[in-house]
């Protein structure tokens, strides 16, 4: 019998982002499950707060390089990745420079939040949406666990699940 290939998608995972436990519970779970022998791979945003040159994030560049379609426009998908340190774990990044690149989240330092916060979320799910059918994931992976935070909550459920149960 074939290794359980899972496919995480979050917000965050730490220690590269932890604004909520959600980042805690993604940085732990996922861990486990490897330790019991699964084949895990973990898709978060890029989002500004994490540190490229500590965190050694290197562009994929067989993975990046389509655009995006958010609204009218057309925006370049960007796809780095990095490992957990001590875990073996890899993560995949969805990044953008229009959408990512901010020192905060989800508001800006007033509190207030980003009026294009939609497309973010729209762009991250297309972006998942397109790392998966590059990535093969959708042949290989047979269990999905999404945590429905904010960003990845919009990922079509069914596109998702047919791409990668069995």
């Amino acid at each position: 019998m074939s290794k359980l290939r899972i496919l995480y998608v979050a917000s965050e995972i730490n220690p590269f982002l932890e604004t909520s436990k959600v980042a805690n519970f993604l940085r732990a779970l996922p861990q486990a499950m490897q330790e019991r022998g699964m084949e895990i791979r973990i898709l978060v945003p890029r989002f500004g707060l994490i540190n490229e040159r500590k965190n050694r994030l290197h562009e994929v560049v067989r993975l990046s390089g389509i655009n995006i379609a958010v609204g009218e426009e057309e925006k370049p998908l960007i796809i780095k990745v990095a490992s957990i340190p001590n875990a073996k774990l890899q993560v995949y990044f969805i990044d953008n420079e229009d959408y990512f690149q901010r020192k905060y989240v989800f508001h800006d330092k007033q509190q207030r939040f980003y009026e294009d916060n939609d497309e973010r979320a729209i762009f991250f799910c297309k972006g998942v949406i397109e790392t998966v059918k590059k990535i093969g994931l959708g042949s290989r992976h047979r269990a999905l666990q999404r945590l429905d935070d904010l960003p990845d909550s919009d990922v079509p459920k069914d596109y998702l699940q047919k791409r990668t149960l069995v």
